[in-house]
């Protein structure tokens, strides 16, 4: 498999550009941003369950004692902390520290559409399928991945996908069963001249069919058919998906961390 190779700047320039996204995303949903020291304080009321849109951004470098007050200070009333570090190195200093006070994390990989693919796909069949069917696969999958979820933040995130979806002017394709049931999704954002494949999912009973790669094939193709000249995808950093992108053709640019810290167990005993 070829092997892109850019150089620093043209890799923090791309980097720098999916970020930009990653933040937009934000910005048109979220009900409050602020700008703090080291980067930005994310809530939404309406929303209080969607970590997504209740966080701490961090996008400079900062110390352990400073990272939990920010949150402790932005953060304050939810039931729990949830802070991105964009920056990688700061991630990496971070990382020891605030596992020892009970936090988890989560690695994302920032891949950039860079290669063609390693075998040509048929997408003929794939479909655009309606928001309702997306949202119907978006539950099973949340449920899959945060095993007893409550009813009501369940309901919050659905809506979240919705209002982001509206707002971002996503395109939803996949596959469905004879009965019309939806199995398989993803979701295609374009902005100008940058393309963004967002949440790749399919149902457990549809797994091994080729419904993903053919998927993110085939929204590579429509984002560059658009006038893409970026397309990214965001992708766990210690799940397989990834490798399945890299045949696709798409390469890392950087790295993210999520930390997080659940204090309902902590507010149900006080």
């Amino acid at each position: 498999m070829a092997s892109t190779v850019w150089s620093p700047k043209e890799r923090a320039d791309l980097l720098d550009r999916v970020l930009r996204q990653l933040r937009r995303s934000q910005l048109v949903v979220a009900e409050e941003i602020r700008k703090i020291g080291p980067g930005w304080s994310v809530r939404t009321p309406s929303l209080p369950w969607v970590w997504s849109l209740n966080q701490l951004r961090i996008a400079e470098a900062v110390t352990f004692p400073d990272v939990v007050a920010l949150a402790e200070e932005h953060l304050a009333g939810l039931p729990y902390r949830h802070v991105v570090v964009e920056e990688e190195a700061t991630a990496e200093s971070l990382g020891a520290a605030l596992l020892s006070a009970g936090w988890t994390f989560d690695r994302e990989v920032l891949m950039v559409l860079a290669e063609p693919p390693d075998r040509q796909i048929d997408t003929s069949t794939v479909i655009e399928v309606t928001e309702d069917a997306m949202l119907v696969l978006m539950r099973r999958w949340i449920k899959e991945e945060r095993a007893g979820i409550s009813a009501e933040a369940l309901d919050q995130i659905e809506e979240y996908n919705r209002r982001e979806g509206r707002a971002l002017g996503e395109r939803r394709f996949g596959f469905v069963g004879d009965d019309g049931a939806p199995l398989a999704i993803t979701k295609l954002r374009v902005d100008g001249t940058t393309g963004w494949v967002e949440d790749v999912y399919t149902s457990p009973e549809a797994r091994g069919r080729g419904y993903a790669r053919t998927l993110v094939t085939n929204a590579a193709t429509l984002a560059k058919s658009e006038g893409a000249e970026l397309t990214f995808i965001v992708a766990d950093d210690d799940d397989w998906p990834k490798d399945l992108y890299a045949r696709i053709g798409f390469r890392p640019v950087g790295r993210t961390k999520t930390f997080h810290k659940d204090l309902s167990a902590v507010m149900r005993s006080t």
